[in-house]
């Protein structure tokens, strides 16, 4: 009988399998291959070919015998597409599954679309670099309306061969975007940058979070107070206070900064404005659970006029 023999050397992934057959092939030896097919909800000819190939080979003939490599049920258009996603655009699979069904309309599993990565043989995204371990944050918040809090940062890059100053704002609800780039990290940046967010922003601000840098002194603060809005300094050493315009500014380097070089602060300013229209209405955002930053303020308030 099956159960009696040898224990044969089986892979361990096939052990459960191989056990199945075992016992069925016992089953159809004693009570006969129909009796068998009829219990088990099998095909005669499977149980019979099971049965002989036991014979020959014992347990090694009920080790399945599957092809290395299964053909791909992806389209091949749609492997083009999945291989443009992760060598042009650098995405995984959960934002190129995103990507696919805004874009082109098609929906692919994320697991689907990594073993097509694997197949493909693409590279693996590479790795970020690591961070000093900080205590986690048990919950992350979120304002409750667009405008509630406005965070604003300075991200220091090149252009022409010369250091410029990316000022940035980004809602705290929304993740709706300003973008402006000046010459100078100053007082007089930070002024001009809160006029043009006062401007660019389709909705009123109630407060503004920044870090305690030069750029923002005492008559930024007075600035902000008289045009009654809030103003709230993070804690010294505390980035992560800033957390959701801090890490803005990684897609900004990952996306826009080192995918293209600029002769000139002109060059750079204009490419700059482009990529904030961009980022707030075509680039979806997997914490925004694949909408735009436009879209989720359009929902919120259809009323406005977002441009």
């Amino acid at each position: 009988m099956p159960g009696k023999r040898r224990k044969d050397n089986v892979a361990p992934r096939y052990r459960l399998r191989v056990k199945q057959r075992t016992a069925i092939v016992a089953y159809a030896i004693e009570h006969g291959v129909l009796p068998a097919s009829r219990r088990f909800g099998l095909d005669r000819k499977t149980i019979r070919e099971w049965r002989d190939r036991w014979r020959q080979h014992s347990t090694l003939g009920l080790i399945p015998r599957y092809p290395q490599r299964r053909p791909s049920r992806v389209p091949e258009d749609v492997l083009r597409l999945l291989e443009h996603a992760r060598r042009e655009l650098g995405y995984g699979a959960p934002r190129t599954r995103i990507w696919l069904r805004r874009v082109h309309k098609r929906g692919l599993p994320a697991a689907t679309i990594q073993k097509a990565f694997v197949r493909l043989g693409l590279p693996r995204l590479p790795s970020k670099r690591r961070r000093a371990p900080r205590p986690r944050q048990l919950c992350l918040f979120e304002k409750p309306h667009p405008g509630d809090s406005v965070q604003i940062d300075v991200k220091v890059a090149k252009a022409g061969g010369h250091k410029v100053y990316q000022y940035t704002a980004i809602d705290d609800y929304t993740r709706f975007r300003v973008l402006r780039l000046y010459r100078e990290q100053n007082q007089r940046s930070t002024l001009a940058f809160f006029s043009a967010i006062r401007e660019a922003l389709p909705f009123p601000i109630r407060r503004l979070q920044c870090d305690n840098g030069t750029e923002f002194p005492l008559a930024f603060a007075l600035t902000v107070q008289e045009a009654g809005i809030k103003l709230r300094y993070i804690t010294l050493r505390r980035p992560d206070q800033n957390g959701k315009v801090e890490r803005s500014h990684r897609v900004d380097s990952e996306e826009f900064w080192t995918r293209h070089s600029f002769n000139s602060f002109d060059q750079a300013t204009a490419a700059l404005r482009d990529w904030e229209r961009v980022y707030n209405f075509e680039r979806f955002s997997m914490a925004l659970y694949g909408e735009t930053p436009a879209e989720k303020l359009y929902r919120l308030l259809p009323a406005l006029q977002v441009a």
